[in-house]
Parts: structure tokens; C-alpha cells; sequence
């Protein structure tokens, strides 16, 4: 057992790798909540991988819906366990991994039992796989009606050529319809075992009973040798694949979305500190110390903040924007454009903008929920927690700032335009 101090944060963290494999990741702080969740290395973009030395392809969805089945057991409900238990269940699945979680302080031990048990024992039949096509389905039919969803999930397959990142992490209709048992018992035996999945807890916990119930639990069980996992590699072009397209639907008012598909700068060399300084790139014109928000708010044309969302997959960062206008919208995408590409930063807005973040991350830190968060996104993308997270960006750099904001190309982008029906 290694313990790692996060510095500034007064944060303990108690690391483990079972001989299975799982990464195990405990903290200790005074909170009577709990939150404990176990996440698999498998989500929505991974959809052509290695079986028996042969590459197999699976419907995009086929993350989620394994989601969904890992809840459905041949005689009791998970769920219904943790509410018993006084505990709140749940699961997500993003781009990357699909995490399944409890929060709650009473029967710990119980719940915990419960959440690695209902996990590691799927309960697969063509009967169950069946039903719950229709389940799935229409959640994905609500999701169609989103606006949103309609400009966000066109906007991606405008953006990349070949990486399945742009397909949704529901799949469409026609991949819910078409996934089977077989696709949901290759996954799981290839993404599933203990060596691609992590643990993580924090809470008002013992570490050492902790681990030790852990280790006992997985001393019971078999999960056979840990297998090699092979992603099929794709080549992704720089350009998107349609720089603009307008929609038509039965929306009163016209939605926006500009998605830029940007090559990683590499004057950072640390992949954290890239990320960050990418953030603070599109702070600068768009957070809440910028002046886009009187902008916004003062403009009677917009009836929705133009709000940002930043992603991460392989060598591209992608930066979109939301917006909800009543009309003029080539001005409004114009304006987006311009707004991105200024930079004219100064060091004052700078330092606040840093301060935010500092500040952001101490209040993280008092959530167990959002610390197992961040344990699972640093070790899925870095490799391991990161002990000096709080001196790094304390160190950040102005003057590095300005010569990684050249390195930005922003020539690459799609946008989508949702209009009413004529």
C-alpha cells in the first residue's frame, strides 16, 4: 500500500494494485458521506478492439447498454440493495469509461459487497437483451428531442472522419436495435476484468479495513489471466469533415453550435499542464471574468449564455459552443470566431483566472464524489494521481501562456445551425 499526499489540498490518498490487477484508490476525509465507485476502461468511442487475435467491430451504444445490463440480475435488483441499505445507486457512461457508483454512509461493507458483486456477475440472456432494446431506445428518442442533442451529435460527425469518437455514446436507433448478447460478452470479457477497472472510495472510512475487506472479497473469485488489450488505431486527419450545415425542426428559436477540432499544442510537454492551459486559453474570452457575459446578457438577440465545453480524444482537443439566438445567426457564428481567436490576454485577468481554478479545486476537494473523480480521470489519462497538482498551477506561467496560445490552430472547425421549419 502507497500512500501519495496531494500537496495544498490536504488530501491522503492510499494506492494498491491487487494481483488481479484493479487499481484500488482509497481517501480518508472527515465526511460522514461516502462515495465508492468501480470503473471499467470502457466507454462509447471504443468500438473496434482485439478478440482472439482477430479485430471485431461492435454498434456504437453497445458501452452504455452494457450499463444498463450489468443492473438487470435473475432474481433482485442492485438498486433496490443500495436503497435498503439507506445508500443511493447509480451509473454513467461517458466517451471513455463507464463507472458504477453508491453514495451513502450507513453499511458501508453491505453496499460496498453489493456494488463489486452486481459488477463482476453479469447476467446475459437473449430474453433480458431483448427487453432492454426497448428501454434503451427510448432513451434515446428523449435524447432526440433535445435540441442540443440534435446540433451536438450532427456537429461531431461533422468534426472527425474516422475515429469513433463521433459516434453518440447511445449509438443511433438502428445500433441499439442491432446489438446482442454476443457483443455484450465480448466486451465484458475484454474490458471488464479487474486489471482494466479501478476502484475508488473516500469518505469517513478505515483504510486498512478497507483494504483488507477488498482484498478478501477478490481473493474468492477467478477472473482468469489479464488479457492484452488492442484498440484498433485510426489516422484522423487534422480537417473536418463539413465545415457548416443547417437543420430544420420544430424549435421556435435557432440553435448554435461551433465545434473547433484543434491539434494538442505541444510547447507544454506535461499532458496535465497542456490541458490546463488550454483551459485557461478559452477562460479568458468566455469564462465569468471575461466580458462575453455582458455581451450576452445585454443582447436581446441571445435567450441562452454562449457556454463551452471542452474535449479530449487522442492528439485533438475539441472546443465547442452553445448558443440559443433569435435570429442572425451567421453573425452570431462570425462572432463566436472572432471572440475564440482573440488573443489579446493580460496578466491580470490571467492571475484571477488562475486564482479561480486553485479555488475550484480546494472546494473539489471537500466532496468525495468530485475526489474520485478526479482519482479516476488523472489515472485514466495520466497514468497516476498527481501528488502536485496545486503547485503546478500555482507555477503557471504567463509568459508560457502566450507562446502556447500561438500554438491554438483554430482553422479547423464545423458549425450547425438548428432553424425552424419555414
Amino acid at each position: 500500500m502507497k500512500k501519495i499526499i496531494v500537496e495544498g489540498l490536504d488530501i491522503e490518498v492510499y494506492e494498491d494494485v491487487l494481483s488481479n490487477g484493479l487499481r484500488v484508490y482509497l481517501c480518508n476525509i472527515p465526511r460522514y458521506m461516502i462515495h465508492a465507485r468501480i470503473s471499467s476502461l470502457f466507454g462509447g468511442s471504443t468500438l473496434e478492439f482485439k478478440v482472439d487475435d482477430e479485430f471485431v467491430k461492435v454498434p456504437a451504444g453497445v458501452a452504455h447498454f452494457l450499463e444498463h445490463k450489468l443492473f438487470d440480475k435473475k432474481d433482485y435488483d442492485p438498486l433496490t440493495v443500495f436503497e435498503n441499505n439507506g445508500a443511493s445507486g447509480n451509473a454513467f457512461t461517458n466517451e471513455f469509461i463507464t463507472s458504477y457508483h453508491f453514495t451513502g454512509a450507513e453499511h458501508f461493507f453491505d453496499n460496498l459487497s453489493e456494488l463489486l458483486t452486481f459488477v463482476h456477475d453479469p447476467y446475459f440472456t437473449e430474453e433480458n437483451v431483448e427487453k432492454e432494446k426497448g428501454i434503451i431506445m427510448q432513451e434515446k428518442k428523449e435524447d432526440m428531442d433535445s435540441n442540443y442533442s440534435k446540433v451536438y451529435d450532427r456537429a461531431l460527425l461533422n468534426t472527425f472522419h474516422n475515429l469513433d469518437y463521433k459516434n453518440t455514446v447511445l449509438g443511433s436507433l438502428e445500433d441499439i436495435k442491432s446489438i446482442t448478447k454476443d457483443d455484450l460478452c465480448k466486451c465484458y470479457s475484454t474490458f471488464y476484468h479487474p486489471s482494466n477497472m479501478i476502484l475508488t472510495i473516500c469518505g469517513d472510512i478505515d483504510i486498512e479495513k478497507t483494504f483488507e475487506f477488498i482484498r478478501k472479497f477478490y481473493s474468492k473469485r477467478d477472473f482468469g489471466e489479464r488479457k492484452k488489450i488492442v484498440l484498433k488505431e485510426k489516422k484522423e486527419p487534422n480537417t473536418v469533415v463539413r465545415e457548416r450545415q443547417i437543420m430544420y425542426g420544430d424549435n421556435f428559436s435557432n440553435e448554435i453550435l461551433v465545434m473547433y477540432k484543434i491539434k494538442k499544442p505541444n510547447i507544454v510537454e506535461d499532458d496535465y499542464l497542456n490541458k490546463i492551459y488550454f483551459s485557461m486559453f478559452v477562460d479568458m474570452n468566455f469564462s465569468g471574468l471575461s466580458e462575453i457575459v455582458d455581451i450576452t446578457s445585454n443582447d436581446k438577440n441571445f435567450l441562452s449564455p454562449i457556454s463551452p465545453r471542452i474535449g479530449e480524444v487522442d492528439d485533438f482537443y475539441t472546443l465547442c459552443f452553445k448558443t440559443t439566438v433569435k435570429k442572425d445567426c451567421e453573425k452570431v457564428v462570425d462572432f463566436i470566431d472572432n471572440t475564440v481567436k482573440n488573443t489579446d490576454f493580460d496578466e491580470k485577468r490571467f492571475s484571477l483566472i488562475k486564482k479561480a481554478i486553485l479555488n475550484s479545486m480546494v472546494l473539489s476537494s471537500e466532496s468525495p464524489y468530485e475526489i474520485c473523480s478526479a482519482i479516476v480521470n488523472q489515472v485514466r489519462l495520466y497514468g497516476n494521481v498527481i501528488s502536485d497538482v496545486h503547485k503546478k498551477i500555482k507555477e503557471l506561467d504567463f509568459e508560457l501562456f502566450k507562446r502556447y496560445v500561438k500554438d491554438v490552430d483554430l482553422t479547423n472547425r464545423c458549425a450547425v445551425v438548428l432553424k425552424p421549419k419555414q
